[in-house]
Formats: C-alpha cells, structure tokens, sequence
C-alpha cells in the first residue's frame, strides 16, 4: 500500500473469475485517487462472519452480502444507511426499479448493488436440431414437449440425457410459481403464499414431470452432477441435459470449458393463463436477484468506505462488473459500449425479464432464508411423490410462523403493532 493511504478492508464472497472481476474494480478505485486504498480479502461463510464482526466491534469497512440479508441486517442496526450519507439520496434514481427494490427495506436504502442477475432458460441448439424442433418453448407445454422429444434411455430404460429438470440446477427450487404467474409472499400482509392456486400449479407440475421420467431414475441422474456444476462435467455444458434454467453466468463457464457448445437462450416460459404480458404491460415474469455492497455500522473509516462504495455505483463501474460477470447492467440508463462485443450474447434477455414490469423479487423479510429452506424440502417432498397440496399446506404453515415471527421481533424493535 502506498504511504499516506487510509487503508479500508472489504470482505466479499466472490473467488475465481468473479473474485478476479471484482479485483479489477478495487484496483480500478486504488488507482483513481491518492487518498484511499482497498485491500478486498475474500471471505467464505460471510453472512455469519460479517454479523459476528458486526456485532464484535470489529467490522470490515465494506461488506459484499446478498439482497436478501438486508432486511436482517437493517433491521439489527448491523448497517449504515446510504441515504444517510452525503449525496446518497441521489444513488436509488440510477437503478432499474425492480434492482432499488432489493437494495432498500423500511424505506432505507441500505446498499448499493455488485450486479444483478435473473434466471433463463438456456438450450442446446444441437440436439433441437437433431430432433426436429422448430424453435425453442414459449410455454410450459411446449417445454414439456420438448423434454419429451429430447430425453434419451439408455436399453434398461434408464435417462441417459434429459430434455429438462427442475432440480437441474437445485438452488431455486421456489422459482416455479413465478412463470406460472405467482408470488412468493404478499408484503402488505406479511403472508406467505404456498398454497395460492398458481403454487399449487407450479408444483403440480414439478410432480408431474417426476413421475413421467421416474421419480427414482430422475433422482439418481440429477444427483450424479453434484459438484460438476460449472466444469466440464456440467449437466449443461457437458450435453447430457439439453434445456437448464441458469443464470448469465453460464456464459462465462461455457466459454472456457465447453467453447464448442452451440446452445441459445430465452425467457424461463411461463403457463398458458399465467398472465398476457400485453395486457400487463410487456415483458416477460421472472425473478430479480443481486449481490450487494454495503458498509458495516461502526466501521473505522466510514468517510472512505462511502467514497470507495459511491465509486463502484458508477455507470461504467457497474457495467465493467457486469460484463466481466457476463451479466446485465443493474442500473436504469446502459451505454450502447456495454452492448457491443458483451461476451454472454444472450445478455439481452436478461436484461428484459430485469427491466420487465412483470419481474419479481425475492420477499424482502428477515425471514427469507428460512422460507426458502422449507421450499426446498417441499421441492424434494414432492419429487418423491408426496402430496403436493397436503405437502405445500404443512411447509405454508411453518413458513407463516417464521414470518410472523420475525414481524413479531420487528414490532419489539420499532415498538410498534403494524
């Protein structure tokens, strides 16, 4: 470090590439300016080490955590609120709206944004081709058609290549109400939405594709990739799985292991009825997460932390993370240099379901974490057979008193009965 620096520490999640990436802005902001200089030290498990540090005395001075820990985090007087700080108030008219959203709780907000990302649906052009299909689906039933027509088994009738798995990737096991025009949690009632009719259907649907490809053959191949996500041995990349929900990230990993797969991208598709998006106002459904930065309350140099954080909310700040996340750009205005020679080619589609008046984001309750456990044990319930609408009534009822809960300890915080 250069003589004369006030020296700041910035705990971030991110390794490999990513963490390479977000190198490349500290070193971008340590060599704008003479005043500051950031030493950014990846740190894993960094949800409970930040709180820890937080609540020690001892916190870094900017922390990378995720949307949904902010509403946690605001709510323990863990954070420093931006727009308490000089020129914050003019940082939330930047983003795109759904991307303000994530990054605020009570009216707050409460950090700035280190990308954005939603889901598609990536598909392999070669085995459409192969089999005959015209194009790729707009539709849950054309998505089953397509799985249908692209699953291989082998001469013991065993899935040698699937066409589609929700549990291909198992980390959103909650997005499915979503495309069959649902929500996750009702804010204005602090309710959770489980058993809502579109729940019901979304899920019903998990079970029927189980039971179709087999509800124990199925288990036995999607549990043969674990650990390969993003390598060769990828279900995606590596051709045994010929349509996947990802994130744009998959981009960058297809490029270096699997520089030959010819594959394409569109919308997660979405249940006929599920809602017109003309009458809605365009744009396909989806759902809007974000990685965050933010600075720790009782950090030592928090004239420093905000100038290195107001550094990484610039314009083109956020689009060079973004790009060298193959992600799109989180902020409202993007310049056309972003577009040219981005290396996701699909980034456009991305950048629609974000910006789409239909997207969603995830709840913004202390107590999501906890919510999104119990979906995924009702996922995995219903993969093996159980009832869909008993299994969804038991994990909507656990997941209420969670809610109910955390408002209960909001309530003793603010002292209030809302």
């Amino acid at each position: 470090m250069p003589r004369g620096r006030v020296a700041i520490r910035y705990w971030e999640k991110w390794t490999g590439a990513e963490g390479q990436a977000i190198q490349r802005v500290v070193d971008g902001f340590n060599g704008s300016q003479d005043r500051v200089w950031v030493e950014r030290i990846p740190i894993s498990d960094i949800v409970s080490k930040a709180m820890v540090a937080i609540g020690g005395g001892d916190p870094p001075d900017v922390v990378g955590l995720y949307s949904y820990n902010i509403p946690l985090f605001a709510e323990a007087g863990a954070l420093v609120p931006l727009d308490s700080l000089p020129g914050g108030d003019r940082l939330m008219p930047m983003y795109a709206p759904a991307v303000g959203r994530l990054l605020s709780h009570e009216g707050r907000q409460w950090a700035g944004v280190n990308t954005c990302y939603t889901l598609a649906l990536y598909y392999n052009a070669s085995h459409f081709r192969e089999a005959g299909i015209g194009g790729p689906p707009g539709t849950i039933e054309e998505l089953d058609e397509c799985s249908r027509q692209l699953t291989v088994r082998d001469r013991a009738g065993r899935i040698e290549r699937a066409g589609f798995l929700q549990s291909l990737p198992f980390w959103w096991p909650y997005v499915w109400p979503v495309v069959f025009g649902g929500r996750l949690f009702d804010p204005a009632t602090n309710r959770a939405t489980l058993t809502e009719p579109e729940s019901l259907a979304a899920y019903e649907w998990v079970s029927r594709t189980a039971e179709q490809l087999g509800r124990v053959d199925s288990r036995r191949f999607a549990s043969s990739f674990a650990g390969t996500y993003h390598s060769a041995a990828d279900p995606f990349l590596s051709g045994r799985v010929s349509m996947i929900a990802q994130g744009p990230w998959i981009a960058n990993f297809a490029r270096r292991v699997a520089p030959g797969l010819d594959y394409g991208c569109v919308p997660l598709p979405e249940a006929t009825g599920a809602g017109n998006a003309s009458e809605i106002g365009g744009g396909p459904a989806g759902l809007l997460e974000a990685d965050v930065i933010a600075i720790p309350r009782g950090c030592r140099h928090l004239d420093a932390a905000w100038e290195f954080v107001r550094y990484t909310q610039r314009q083109d700040v956020q689009e060079l993370l973004a790009r060298d996340h193959c992600k799109s750009s989180p902020m409202a205005k993007v310049s056309d240099e972003f577009w040219r020679g981005h290396d996701n080619a699909f980034v456009a589609v991305h950048d629609r379901v974000a910006k789409s008046p239909r997207v969603r984001v995830l709840p913004q309750t202390r107590a999501w974490q906890q919510y999104s456990d119990l979906t995924a044990g009702a996922f995995d319930a219903i993969w093996s057979g159980a009832s869909v609408a008993e299994t969804l009534a038991r994990v909507n009822a656990r997941a209420q008193a969670v809610l109910d809960q955390a408002r209960a300890l909001r309530q003793r915080r603010t002292g209030t009965h809302a």
